[in-house]
Formats: structure tokens, C-alpha cells, sequence
């Protein structure tokens, strides 16, 4: 077996799988203060009232949208760090990643946002290509109908990802 510059050909050893671990628990330290804090108050914040996107973020309290969100930042954090679920969590933070990314980058435009928004956006997007091989079903052109009542197989019996024939299901 060959090395590469991210380990072996047969994907054992290197730094990379180190770097993962790595991003997914920074990530979902960085998640799980930001929700906590929300609620505890353990690190000050700078002041909401300064930024443009205040009014937002007031309205976003206002109907408990983002008392909601904090609530989904700490269980994602606590995934991250747990290593569990770990794409579900993926997925779950990407509405919020995004959301940070476009105000702290193009509303908001302080010093300090313009680092965290791209930072959350490049942890989610870094994590999201390392695991790729849960995402890449969720690009399929043409699915299937495959319900979980049926056991997640089609009409003709077939895992519609992995086409492995699992018997006839009647409707």
C-alpha cells in the first residue's frame, strides 16, 4: 500500500481522520456554548443593539423562533461532540450556518463577523464533504417512492440506494 498526503491508499493512517475529529468537535463546542450561552450567559456578547440585524434577531425572539434554534445548536453540539448522528446534526445546523454566515458577513460586516460567519460555514462544509457517504443519496435525480412502512424498499422490493433486491412488497 502507497502512502498519501492523507494517509494510506486504503484510507488507514495520516493526519486527515485526526483533522476530522478535530473540526467536528470544535464545531460542535463551538454549537453547544452558543446555545448554552443563549440561555446560562457564560461568555458576554457583544451588544445586539449596535448591529443591523438587531431588528431580526428581535423579531426571530419575539414569535420563539430563536429560543427554538439555540435549543436545536445545543442538541447538534452535544452530537458533534458525542459523535453521534453526526450527519443528521450536519444537516439540522445548515439553516442556522447559513443564516450566521449571510448576516455577520453581508449585514452585520464587524470585524469579529467577519470571521465567524465564514468559519461556521467552513466547519459545516468541511464536515459535510467528510462524510460525505451519508450525502450523496440525497442528490438523486429521479428517486423512488420507498416508505418506511414498507421497509424503505420500492414496490419492486429494491433498496432504491443500494438496488440490493429484498423480496416483492405487495401495497
Amino acid at each position: 500500500m502507497g502512502n498519501s498526503l492523507f494517509g494510506t491508499l486504503d484510507g488507514k493512517g495520516g493526519w486527515l481522520p485526526y483533522a476530522v475529529m478535530w473540526l467536528r468537535i470544535a464545531f460542535g463546542a463551538h454549537c453547544l456554548l452558543s446555545g448554552f450561552n443563549y440561555f446560562v450567559g457564560m461568555v458576554p456578547l457583544p451588544p445586539i443593539e449596535l448591529s443591523p440585524s438587531a431588528a431580526f434577531i428581535g423579531q426571530l425572539e419575539a414569535v420563539g423562533l430563536y429560543q427554538f434554534i439555540k435549543v436545536v445548536e445545543v442538541a447538534v453540539g452535544l452530537s458533534l461532540i458525542s459523535n453521534r448522528f453526526v450527519p443528521l446534526a450536519l444537516v439540522l445546523e445548515m439553516p442556522t450556518t447559513m443564516s450566521i454566515f449571510y448576516l455577520n458577513t453581508f449585514v452585520d460586516g464587524a470585524p469579529r463577523q467577519l470571521y465567524t460567519g465564514p468559519r461556521e460555514l467552513f466547519y459545516n462544509l468541511v464536515l459535510i464533504a467528510a462524510y460525505w457517504a451519508y450525502f450523496r443519496p440525497l442528490l438523486t435525480t429521479s428517486a423512488q417512492w420507498s416508505p418506511i412502512w414498507r421497509g424503505a424498499l420500492s414496490i419492486e422490493g429494491r433498496n432504491p440506494v443500494t438496488n440490493d433486491e429484498q423480496g416483492r412488497v405487495f401495497p
